[in-house]
């Protein structure tokens, strides 16, 4: 595995996609709608629906119109995005774990990484927006399709970008570890730990991408995160 770039010639720090403004963009949105939603609150229907059938875009669950059901939906949506937002951030805070020559591609994959979580987050802020306000049936459609959309071509673009760092980083010699870089963390189960090098992502020691590194306390606050979201996510589809 590569040593950290030496603090001399390490390239600027990255920073998120369109700035702070950018990346914050759901709070300020979720923030909006609950400051709307109180002010309208006799206006609301006295059911509201918090799932809908994916396959055809029309609501199959509601629940009654009260401020428990409406501000945890909205809560929920707000700790997903703020998790994702971390996410996003924290990896572009991470010092260069690549060789010199590999680093522009590095920093491409990174940044890629973190314009994918953002915009993932931009789509997570608007769902209460179909739950809360008279919007018609076929923009639930459309915010399906785009979500999708973006998923599958920002999951392309990181496996381009991918595969150019790990050409970049072991030039060419698929599935090898380069000379004299041994790998010099363990594997406990499914989770990987390596003392030596405490960055909360670590490269990984054979192929192209990164691994979570469970030496830093921070990869198991976002686990802890990613699991409590995927909780939500099946409790909200399947009530």
């Amino acid at each position: 595995m590569s040593a950290p770039a030496s603090p001399l010639n390490r390239p600027p720090a990255l920073r998120l996609p369109g700035g702070w403004l950018t990346a914050l963009v759901p709070l300020i949105w979720l923030a909006g709608l609950g400051a709307w939603v109180t002010l309208r609150w006799s206006h609301l229907p006295p059911m509201i629906p918090i799932r809908w059938n994916l396959a055809m875009g029309v609501p199959d669950f509601w629940v009654r119109r009260s401020a428990s059901a409406v501000f945890s939906v909205m809560g929920t949506m707000g700790a997903i995005c703020l998790a994702f937002i971390a996410l996003a951030w924290l990896m572009l805070q991470q010092p260069p774990q690549a060789s010199p020559g590999s680093v522009a591609a590095e920093r491409v994959f990174r940044r890629q990484t973190a314009m994918l979580i953002v915009a993932s987050a931009w789509f997570v802020a608007f769902w209460p927006a179909f739950s809360l306000l008279p919007l018609p049936l076929e923009l639930f459609r459309v915010w399906t399709v785009l979500f999708a959309a973006t998923l599958i071509t920002g999951g392309v673009a990181l496996v381009r970008s991918g595969f150019r760092m790990y050409r970049a980083q072991h030039g060419g010699s698929a599935g090898l570890p380069r000379a004299g870089q041994p790998d010099e963390g363990r594997w406990y189960g499914p989770f990987y730990v390596n003392r030596r090098n405490r960055s909360l992502l670590v490269p990984k020691p054979l192929g192209g991408g990164y691994l979570f590194n469970f030496a830093n306390p921070w990869a198991w606050v976002l686990l802890a995160a990613l699991l409590g979201t995927a909780y939500v996510l099946v409790r909200l589809r399947h009530p």
